[in-house]
């Protein structure tokens, strides 16, 4: 009995189920075909022909057309169509939807996308900005690769790089520089692309080369060469260098005579690549000669004789530099042959009259009180001057070798000691307040000399007095440094940083 139940009761579910299915299909009908239309993946309608909404997308935008040289214009890069079947017979008209797309997202037209991406080999300028991406558009792919051709021949000149190039550099016999290698630090792909027409599209080369080499469109500063005006006087006015402005003016050379009334670009580069290259360059340097005393206390402090005279020599020295957009970031004396050694000059001294516990012979400042604080043969990687629109307060000098002896230019007393560093940094560390491992003599009459980049060996200590010649540490790379080299700075007592070449060194 239960089991007949049972089986009525399944029957007659079955039974409505086939009714009110047939009655729906009778009533709907056969579904209808259509197109679902998202905007940033939401729903925005249905059409009924794609087709219809996309050549209306393109017929209507004879503007961006005109605008870029193109013959076709596509939807937003949001816009997605997607074919379905359905009851619902809520369908719009394309126009509907064409002016709802064009008002919430700008049309696309074919072109590319070039993509760089920043890392820890990129310029110092790059670093410090904390760029990690740029995205860059053209309409054609030559456009990209030949202002990154420009942009490496602002930096290191058109004829030196087709010489690279092709394989046609001369061998270096007594003295000159090749090209070693050339690369952009940075990884730069290229990918053919849908670009929205909101974005900035460049169109021609120069447009895009100013681009990579000033990182702005904006129209460059310029002055008005006026009479007597020399290029050194100029970048210095507009917070440049040399290097910064000959780059911004292609047409002019270092040695160039300016005419009154010539207009020069001002404008600060900053590249938005980093222009790697080495090269090998070979010459012939001045070695000076060093000053030595011999103290006779026979003698009045007025006492003065030059007992030996001092010779310079010469030494022909193979340097492997690598540049990063014209700054050198490493150099390296790799061979030298010397062809006339210096003769130290020594100068005997009086010092009667004096107790000699106290005694510190000094000479006016500029002159003789400086003493060369780096092992020879060296190379003046930086110097006191405008470097991306920041004043490098001293000189940089390279090339004597990591952990090469540094000696205190003058007598004094160690005031300031950093040696907690790494021996290795890196842009942007701040460790020492970014000058690293470091050592601050002041000078009987107030004057400060900072020893930047030292290795973490640092053989002085706060309070002792130093005598000129000295050795106060080994040259490094600590802090801020992309290389090795001894940052050396002068400082008055106010603090004022001073150009070591024209008051204590003649370089």
């Amino acid at each position: 009995m239960k089991d007949k139940i049972i089986s009525f009761l399944f029957t007659g579910i079955l039974v409505i189920l086939v009714f009110f299915i047939g009655m729906d299909k009778r009533e709907l009908g056969d579904p209808t075909e259509a197109y679902q239309v998202y905007l940033n993946g939401e729903k925005i309608g249905l059409i009924s022909s794609k087709k219809t909404l996309l050549d209306m997308i393109d017929n209507e935008q004879t503007m961006i057309k005109e605008s870029y040289g193109v013959d076709k214009v596509y939807p937003p890069n949001g816009l997605s169509i997607n074919k379905i079947y359905t009851y619902n017979h809520d369908i719009v008209s394309e126009d509907k939807i064409y002016d709802e797309v064009k008002e919430q997202e700008p049309f696309t037209i074919e072109g590319y996308t070039i993509t760089i991406n920043y890392n820890d080999e990129s310029s110092s300028a790059l670093q410090e900005n904390g760029r990690k991406v740029l995205k860059i558009y053209t309409l054609e792919k030559d456009i990209i690769k030949e202002a990154l051709q420009n942009t490496a021949i602002a930096f290191i000149g058109e004829e030196q790089l087709e010489a690279y190039e092709s394989r046609t550099q001369s061998d270096i016999v007594d003295g000159g520089e090749n090209l070693t290698s050339l690369y952009f630090a940075e990884s730069i792909t290229i990918k053919k692309d849908y670009v929205s027409t909101k974005e900035k599209i460049f169109t021609n080369v120069d447009e895009l080369s100013m681009y990579l080499i000033y990182g702005t469109t904006d129209k460059q500063k310029t002055v008005t060469v006026n009479d007597n005006e020399d290029l050194q006087t100029i970048a210095e006015n507009n917070q440049l260098n040399i290097l910064e402005l000959l780059i911004a003016n292609p047409d002019i050379q270092k040695d160039s005579l300016l005419r009154e009334g010539q207009e020069l670009n001002v404008g600060l580069i900053n590249p938005l690549v980093s222009v790697t290259y080495g090269k090998k360059v070979v010459e012939t340097v001045d070695i000076s000669y060093n000053t030595t005393y011999v103290d006779d206390d026979s003698k009045y402090i007025s006492y003065k004789e030059v007992t030996t005279k001092g010779q310079n020599g010469r030494t022909k020295i193979t340097q492997d530099i690598v540049y990063v957009n014209g700054d050198i970031q490493s150099l390296v004396i790799s061979d030298k042959e010397v062809i006339t050694p210096a003769i130290d000059e020594v100068i005997t001294r009086g010092t009667r009259g004096y107790n000699p516990s106290n005694y510190n012979y000094q000479n006016d400042l500029g002159n003789e009180t400086f003493y060369w604080p780096t092992v020879t043969p060296f190379k003046i990687t930086s110097r006191y001057e405008w470097r991306w629109g920041k004043m490098h307060r001293g000189i940089d000098i390279s090339g004597c070798g990591f952990g090469s002896p540094i000696y205190s230019s003058t007598p004094g007393i160690v005031i300031d000691i950093i040696n907690s560093c790494g021996n290795r940094g890196s842009y942007g560390n701040t460790c020492g307040g970014s000058y690293g491992n470091h050592v601050t003599v002041q000078m009987p009459n107030g004057y400060r000399i900072i020893y930047a980049h030292l290795t973490n060996n640092v053989p002085v200590r706060v309070g002792q007095t130093v005598t000129q010649g000295q050795v106060i540490g080994y040259m490094g790379s600590s802090g801020s440094s992309t290389g090795t080299h001894l940052h050396w700075q002068l400082e008055d007592p106010s603090g004022t940083a001073l150009n070591p070449c024209k008051v204590a060194f003649k370089c």
